[in-house]
């Protein structure tokens, strides 16, 4: 791999490579467990995305770029990107995840980072929430901002911590018995940061965390 990665930048690129692959083969079992010809090709589609954000990100590192920073500049309609990673994730991981869109609000960027961002924050809602609780996905605009929450009904993030599990290899205390790097919310912050918007942990209202991404609506 090109050495003009750092090896924060290698660690991210594998944790990304393994959320595709994970994606992939979820919805290879899937298909092979006897869906309806429609479901068959809702995960087939699944599979070619997982597998053209894998080639992306390939593509960058062996161009010695920061893989979770290169961005292209093309319209991104978030509510049916949404739709796309709630499918893939309720598919791979059985649960409940319901898309809650007021909007279809238009952004200028890179489709497969999107993707990925949002990917990473319905696997941390599933991760960090009861297995029998659902997860809450919302797409809308405010004024001249896209937002995006993921609501978990989880044990919720402490005040003072909020910030700090955005950054690289931080995990709470509570995520000691679950597996994973703590690296899926810093590409969130990562994607975000590089078109332009931001992420933030918000507390929910009878428990748990809403995860909020916002990125600058794409102009007329």
């Amino acid at each position: 791999m090109n050495a003009g990665l750092t090896d924060t930048e290698l660690a991210l690129l594998a944790h990304e490579l393994r959320g595709a692959l994970t994606v992939i083969v979820g919805l290879s079992d899937l298909i092979g467990s006897g869906l309806s010809p429609a479901d068959q090709v809702a995960s087939l589609k699944g599979i070619d995305r997982a597998v053209l954000r894998a080639d992306a990100l390939i593509a960058a590192a062996l161009e010695g770029k920061a893989a979770l920073r290169s961005t292209t500049a093309e319209p991104v309609e978030l509510s049916a990107l949404a739709d796309q990673a709630v499918y893939d994730q309720r598919a791979v991981t059985g649960r409940e995840i319901v898309l809650h869109a007021s909007s279809a609000p238009v952004v200028r960027g890179d489709v497969h980072a999107l993707g990925r961002a949002l990917n990473n924050l319905i696997d941390n809602a599933v991760k960090y929430s009861p297995a029998d609780s659902q997860v809450d996905v919302s797409v809308g605009v405010e004024g001249a901002w896209a937002v995006i929450e993921v609501a978990d009904r989880g044990s919720g993030i402490p005040e003072a911590q909020r910030s700090a599990v955005f950054e690289p290899f931080e995990r709470l205390g509570r995520d000691d018995t679950e597996p994973g790097s703590g690296l899926g919310l810093s590409v969130v912050r990562s994607v975000a940061d590089a078109h332009g918007g931001g992420a933030s942990a918000l507390p929910r209202e009878g428990g748990g965390t809403i995860m909020r991404l916002v990125l600058p609506l794409a102009e007329d």
